[in-house]
């Protein structure tokens, strides 16, 4: 091993890389995803077609919900979040800014699927769009449910936003299943319970 001291002159910079122009284009241009690029339209379209529509989007993510929001915020969507980070006075208000029908009322609510899964009243909306599937399939029916409540004078639809040939596609099959074996969820065993367990894992993993 070489000791002896090094100097100023014994050093040297690495010239700066110039970026190409498709790089200065990546810098500056913010990738958005296929299901958020898909989403934006069909909120575009309602807002097209029936300008007065207001829509829910539930996301289990908060990440998901962010980058959502500045899509929407580019877009030129008004927009309320609500999420589990937020007090109680501050969902509330978010709530009432929703349900309120002034023109300048936000069309759009950010919400994360455990947080808004209880106790709030969204009637105010027609367009529910599910981002990502959960596991358990009663925990988005009760998100849903705040549209579907009483006072509601629209159709409601629902649209499900869901990657082909990926773990979503297999938690959607997994979700049909839990509902078929819940109608005979007493006929089975403790045994039969924990093998259905098992097997909702293997599937997933494509064991």
């Amino acid at each position: 091993m070489c000791r002896v001291p090094l100097a100023m002159s014994d050093l040297f910079t690495a010239p700066e890389v110039e970026p190409t122009d498709d790089r200065r284009v990546e810098n500056t241009q913010q990738e958005t995803s296929a299901k958020i690029k898909a989403l934006i339209q069909h909120l575009t379209d309602v807002r097209v077609n029936e300008p007065t529509a207001k829509s829910v989007v539930f996301s289990q993510f908060s990440g998901m919900l962010s980058l959502v929001q500045s899509s929407l915020e580019a877009a030129g969507f008004k927009y309320v979040r609500l999420d589990g980070s937020m007090n109680l006075k501050k969902r509330e208000a978010a709530v009432r800014a929703f349900q309120s029908k002034g023109s300048h009322s936000p069309s759009v609510f950010l919400l994360s699927l455990k947080a808004a899964g209880v106790g709030l009243n969204l009637v105010a909306a027609s367009r529910v769009y599910m981002l990502d599937p959960w596991w358990n399939p009663a925990v988005e029916e009760q998100a849903m449910d705040r549209v579907h409540r009483m006072g509601q004078k629209r159709d409601v639809e629902i649209v499900r936003l869901i990657v082909q040939d990926s773990i979503e596609e297999r938690i959607l099959g997994m979700q049909e299943r839990k509902r078929n074996l819940a109608s005979g969820a007493f006929k089975q065993s403790a045994g039969e319970m924990r093998q259905g367990r098992i097997e909702d894992v293997q599937r997933l993993m494509q064991l």
